[in-house]
């Protein structure tokens, strides 16, 4: 009986030892702040980590001839050698490790910079030790999941209003009889896209992500410490574009890419930015193509559609502002609009549930504005990055910048805002929605009241 103990208990340590040897993690963290370098090896030691460290670039490069991390978080500003330059050389000679950028004067564009040499994500100084591991479990697992190794778990990376993309379906997943159209998706790999913002006139950019099932779809800025989930409790300001604020960060301009998401139905994504969603050309080409170049993953967990099963109203018909919606088996979305010229009346109507059909008939659409709007933009400091290039500028008796696209470019504009908007309700919806001369904050004021009806 004692030999079977002991057996037992040397197989036991043996798993556990090879439990360390197949799943510890070794990071190498480089950093000429001995300060920086020894708190993130403390953290990252009390989880579990193995840890080794260098002072500058060079030295890390010699380590990585004799130790071979899974994962380095390397400075950019470091004497000597940059970490630009030593990213470079990393990502020529050890492909497969995973590198987190950190910089105390960095910016979103060097974010877009590092991503597009190679690096998993960007850090911004001073860390948040919350969002640095957050991040290095999301590169370290999306490393085992490219090699086919077991995947590092993950807690939840937000507090958020529980939002439930399902009502129970793990059985039917299991039996596989839900369908591949209502999977819960996100993408395949990290992808970036540099730009300008519309109103606060910078340079900006956006990183998006991979996140697990029931993640929902999250906002945060370069230091990862304030997550602000894409949900209609977040909503601080309609004024000319939609605005989400939690805590002391807020995002600008979010529409447009919250409706190539809801069309691709995407619904678990991370999306780092400095403070604006970049405007690119006024339309939402870009953020498709930027989509289609990440690849959609298909994940194991349903998400249930907002089905509109009453209707819903906002503004009074009879005066010739409102928006409604009521039951449909797809989203559809009808837009009316009655200006004077140039404008004058347009009228666009689709049926959009299908990528194919948003991205050649809405996404295209542009931003449009008038020259005399301009002053008024600017006395509330918006429009500061408008530019002949992105935003369609119309004058007192022409479009004076650009050919239109479409002769109801202007119309097609406004559906492409209310599919942004409508999927801040935090899952794709299917309903009618018929809407005139309405813009940002009658959206957001439909979407309370079918939250309030249907516990959104």
């Amino acid at each position: 009986m004692q030999e079977t103990r002991f057996f037992l208990f040397l197989a036991s340590d043996f798993l556990l030892l090879m439990f360390k040897m197949n799943y510890t993690k070794t990071i190498m963290v480089v950093d000429d702040e001995n300060s920086i370098r020894q708190s993130l090896s403390d953290v990252l030691k009390d989880e579990g980590f193995d840890v080794i460290s260098a002072s500058d670039g060079q030295n890390a490069l010699k380590m990585l001839d004799t130790n071979t991390p899974d994962l380095i978080i390397l400075d950019i500003w470091m004497p000597v050698m940059d970490g630009t330059e030593v990213l470079k050389v990393i990502k020529k000679t050890h492909p497969d490790i995973e590198v987190i950028m950190i910089s105390g004067h960095g910016n979103i564009e060097a974010a877009v910079k590092a991503i597009k040499l190679g690096a998993y994500d960007y850090i911004e100084k001073p860390l948040s030790l919350d969002g640095v591991l957050l991040t290095v479990k999301r590169a370290l697992r999306e490393r085992d999941k490219r090699r086919g190794e077991p995947e590092l778990a993950i807690q939840d990376i937000t507090e958020q209003k529980n939002v439930p993309l399902t009502k129970g379906y793990d059985k039917k997943i299991k039996e596989g009889s839900v369908s591949a159209s209502r999977l819960q998706r996100t993408i395949k790999k990290s992808i970036v896209l540099g730009g300008q913002g519309l109103h606060s006139g910078g340079k900006t950019g956006v990183i998006l992500s991979p996140l697990q099932p029931n993640s929902g779809i999250i906002f945060t800025g370069l230091s990862s410490e304030e997550m602000i989930p894409a949900h209609l409790d977040y909503v601080s300001s309609t004024d000319y574009a939609t605005t989400l604020k939690r805590g002391h960060a807020s995002i600008m301009t979010i529409e447009h890419l919250m409706a190539v998401l809801h069309i691709y139905r995407i619904t678990n994504l991370l999306i780092k930015i400095g403070s604006e969603v970049p405007i690119m050309d006024g339309s939402a080409t870009d953020f498709c193509q930027m989509i289609e170049d990440g690849g959609i993953e298909k994940q194991d967990e349903p998400v249930d559609d907002i089905i509109i099963d009453d209707i819903y109203t906002v503004g009074n018909p009879a005066k010739g502002r409102y928006i409604s919606i009521e039951p449909c088996p797809h989203l559809t979305i009808q837009y009316s609009m009655d200006y004077p010229p140039p404008i004058g009346r347009q009228e666009a109507s689709f049926i959009i549930d299908a990528p194919e059909v948003f991205k050649k008939e809405i996404a295209p659409a542009r931003t449009y504005g008038s020259v005399k709007d301009y002053g008024k933009l600017e006395e509330m400091g918006l429009a500061k990055g408008g530019r002949l290039s992105n935003v369609v500028l119309v004058g007192e008796d022409k479009v004076i910048n650009t050919s239109l696209r479409f002769t109801n470019e202007f119309a097609r504009h406004k559906i492409l805002d209310i599919t942004g908007d409508l999927y801040l309700l935090g899952r794709p919806i299917k309903g009618k929605v018929v809407a005139r001369m309405t813009g940002h904050t009658e959206n957001i004021l439909l979407l309370r009241k079918i939250a309030e009806c249907k516990k959104c």
